[in-house]
């Protein structure tokens, strides 16, 4: 990986931890109870993980996608129009699959090619960029006719995000999920209060201010000791617990979309995750013991 696609990676990660571990229970423990309680800092939304983009369970991360509300969901914020300083852009473009042609090993490729084994289905994906060119985005640029998209600028680097490479691997599609949801919601805005407490980004992803804890402006710290591990991770006001990395910049999402082409696939091993909660184990297949299938483009029925 190259040393300028660093920072825009650990962002992403920075971006998804609280975000996916703050399903949250804050339960009374045994510890010292003095100090302030969630409800005296932050709104019911922000105390409940209620993300403000609405929508079903699914949508909210309370359940996981399957395999076609997922794309579904892709398909839909493919659609959507974005504003960038009263200027509409098109930062998303919807894809299955590649088109196909000569690879650089001289096979002939077809869109065939990339289906899976048992469903025939290609793995959806999004290209998303925001930037190049007075903000083509998906638009502009130079067109790729093997993979299917536009929106390739020679000065922007590319970053890629894949989940569910087995089929057992549910949370590894909820995170770029997650991370849609987010460019989807906030890109374009600025100075929102994430929270309830009447603040705006005081409390960016990471130690933003260095010294040495993740709760820059200290509202965790400032909790009862029995509030302060909410994840139930066993770490006080650690990554994903209430208070923590938890009003960001929107300005930095915009910016990340704006500087980058990124590649979204949730979903890789598209075939293999259907197989197995619809057939093998059932609805809880990301709990079940045995095998799981591993590769989408094989028949992993008799191998």
């Amino acid at each position: 990986m190259s040393s300028r696609r660093i920072p825009a990676v650990l962002a992403i990660l920075c971006m998804l931890v609280p975000m996916l571990t703050g399903s949250i229970s804050t339960a009374n423990q045994d510890d010292d109870s003095s100090g302030e309680s969630p409800e005296d800092i932050w709104s019911t939304q922000y105390i409940e993980q209620i993300h403000p983009w609405g929508g079903n369970d699914r949508i909210q991360f309370k359940s996981y996608h399957d395999y076609f509300t997922m794309k579904d969901r892709m398909m839909q914020l493919a659609e959507k129009d974005y504003q960038y300083q009263g200027q509409s852009v098109n930062i998303m473009s919807f894809h299955e699959g590649l088109n196909g042609g000569t690879n650089a090993r001289g096979v002939e490729m077809t869109v065939n090619s990339y289906e899976g084994h048992f469903y025939s289905h290609s793995s959806p994906w999004l290209k998303i960029t925001g930037g190049g060119e007075e903000l083509n985005g998906v638009d502009g640029g130079e067109c790729n006719d093997f993979v299917g998209d536009c929106g390739n600028y020679a000065d922007i680097p590319d970053i890629q995000m894949i989940g569910n490479f087995h089929a057992r691997e549910w949370m590894s599609y909820e995170v770029p999920m997650m991370f849609l949801e987010t460019i989807a919601h906030y890109y374009g805005m600025a100075g929102i209060d994430n929270d309830g407490d009447g603040l705006v980004d005081e409390d960016t992803w990471g130690d933003s201010d260095g010294d040495g804890q993740l709760d820059d402006d200290g509202d965790c710290l400032s909790l009862a000791s029995n509030f302060q591990d909410s994840n139930g991770d066993g770490i006080a006001c650690g990554p994903g617990d209430l208070g923590v990395d938890e009003d960001f910049s929107e300005q930095q999402i915009t910016d990340l979309v704006n500087t980058r082409e990124i590649y979204l696939v949730p979903m890789l091993n598209v075939d293999g995750n259907r197989y197995d909660r619809e057939v093998f184990c059932g609805e809880d297949a990301w709990n079940c013991d045995s095998a799981g299938w591993r590769k989408n483009l094989r028949d992993n029925t008799v191998s």
